[in-house]
């Protein structure tokens, strides 16, 4: 496989880059901010040494020859005006039976609201799809962060699964939502028909 290079209309999926970890990043990444709130926030709010630990991992990847980072990557920068703004990953909910759960992140709380999200992943989920024969993606989220349910709703995503008050969490109660796509689903979709992922 190629090195990807995911082009929307506004944003950019590359290969992480040691340029992309710097001073700016690492202020994004940095505990206490906004996307903290609504990433899994039930897991516990991160501390400064934990997104250091972050933010060197992506240095570590960043440095690493590409033809030794594995197809398909686990994380791809989301690039907005030749800025690094957030993030898209892959994870093994299950490896034995090829369960694959997808992230995307937007550490830039300034840009939230504009698509950006929705557009890295509607270009991650092609490039998985196209990378690997999975024959289903997926996410997971809560009640309480309405801005990742609306991206899974404008791609076409189905709630497969919501589990009633299942975080008790900041005051409330929310419940535990995953969302996904099976592949046939998603290729016969205006959005998987009109995402071109370039080499991959």
């Amino acid at each position: 496989m190629s090195v990807p290079d995911l082009r929307g209309a506004r944003v950019h999926l590359r290969d992480w880059r040691p340029a992309d970890v710097d001073d700016r990043l690492r202020d994004l990444l940095a505990s206490q901010r906004p996307w903290h709130r609504t990433n899994g926030p039930y897991f516990g709010s991160p501390t400064a040494e934990d997104m250091a630990r972050v933010a060197d991992g992506l240095a570590s990847v960043a440095r690493t020859d590409p033809a030794r980072r594995g197809d398909p990557r686990e994380t791809l920068p989301i690039v907005l005006d030749a800025r690094v703004v957030g993030s898209v990953s892959w994870y093994w909910e299950d490896q034995a039976t090829d369960w694959r759960r997808m992230g995307v992140v937007v550490y830039d709380e300034t840009l939230w609201g504009r698509g950006i999200a929705t557009e890295a992943l509607a270009l991650w989920t092609s490039y998985l799809f196209a990378a690997t024969d999975a024959q289903r993606l997926d996410f997971a989220t809560y009640s309480g962060n309405p801005g990742m349910l609306a991206v899974g709703r404008r791609l076409g995503f189905t709630e497969e699964a919501r589990l009633r008050r299942a975080r008790r969490w900041a005051g409330g109660v929310h419940d535990a939502v995953v969302m996904g796509v099976l592949r046939e689903e998603w290729e016969g979709s205006a959005w998987g028909r009109s995402v071109r992922t370039g080499p991959c």
